[in-house]
């Protein structure tokens, strides 16, 4: 299996969902040499920040990466895009500092990728993967590992909601069940929780347009739910984005339960720690595989 990339030039553009701010992103075809990287002007230089889990700045109801150079927030929907189609390698330039957030789902991007196409490219693709499995809990959810030839996830969530409730669903990382099964998937909130989400500065950019919101009873989008069970396809969308982070492709089957962006970051975390013992375990006298400053 080859590395893969975008085979022209993609524009996206629109409102950040937390920032209520315009943005456009570019996203530049790369080479076999690159990996995902964020660009941005400071000034008048081209900065630029290669995707890494040590470049994950925040997990406050978004997943937010940067350095001392520039910061770009709301990363999991495009992340979770590039991780879906199989993408490796591309340069992200921004312009603003929000990932633009289309109607709340990944559909902004997924079918701009689309159709713009897929290229492959010569070099060979690298996963990264464990021969054993592992657990970390957060609050009441958890992430368990297991090793899998391919990357599983079943995805479980449980809300004290009349509309939501429990709901599982098992996602298999490929290009056709990313598009059909979740990249339509739109994030949602409640409507109780608004007003301390804007006193922290967030969801400024959220509407009935982008988001899924629910009063005590109901959905309150006139036009209902994508699918009966949207809010755990979504949940998944975060984390295939989140799992991103590392910046390979991984493998594995994941049970995810009651997941959300600090529990995902903590799991990625511990999962390239992991890598790293192993690679070290097995090559002594090798460099580790993953290098986690840029």
């Amino acid at each position: 299996m080859y590395k893969r990339t975008v085979k022209r030039k993609i524009l996206c553009e629109g409102y950040g969902l937390h920032s209520g701010e315009f943005s456009r992103v570019t996203i530049h075809p790369g080479s076999d040499h690159d990996r995902i990287l964020f660009a941005k002007k400071v000034g008048n230089v081209m900065r630029y920040i290669p995707l890494g889990i040590e470049k994950v700045k925040s997990t406050m109801f978004a997943t937010s990466i940067g350095d001392d150079q520039f910061t770009v927030f709301t990363v999991e929907h495009l992340l979770s895009t590039l991780h879906g189609f199989g993408i490796d390698s591309a340069i992200i330039e921004i312009e603003g500092d929000e990932i633009p957030g289309g109607d709340g789902s990944a559909s902004l991007f997924a079918d701009a990728i689309l159709d713009a196409g897929i290229f492959n490219l010569p070099a060979k693709k690298d996963f990264l993967t464990l021969d054993s499995g592992f657990m970390v809990e957060h609050n009441s959810g958890y992430i368990k590992y297991a090793p899998a030839s391919s990357l599983v996830i079943d995805g479980i969530i449980d809300f004290a909601h009349p509309r939501i409730l429990k709901q599982e669903y098992t996602y298999r990382n490929n290009p056709e069940q990313f598009h059909a099964g979740i990249a339509r998937a739109r994030t949602f909130g409640f409507l109780k929780d608004y007003n301390t989400m804007q006193s922290l500065g967030l969801a400024k950019g959220s509407s009935l347009e982008n988001t899924v919101v629910l009063d005590e009873n109901d959905v309150m989008n006139a036009e209902g739910l994508r699918f009966p069970d949207e809010f755990v396809r979504h949940k998944i969308l975060d984390l295939l984005g989140d799992l991103y982070t590392i910046g390979s492709p991984l493998k594995g089957h994941i049970t995810s339960y009651k997941s959300g962006h600090a529990l995902n970051h903590l799991f990625i975390t511990k999962f390239a720690s992991l890598v790293e013992k192993q690679f070290v375990t097995e090559h002594p006298v090798l460099q580790p595989a993953l290098v986690f400053t840029a």
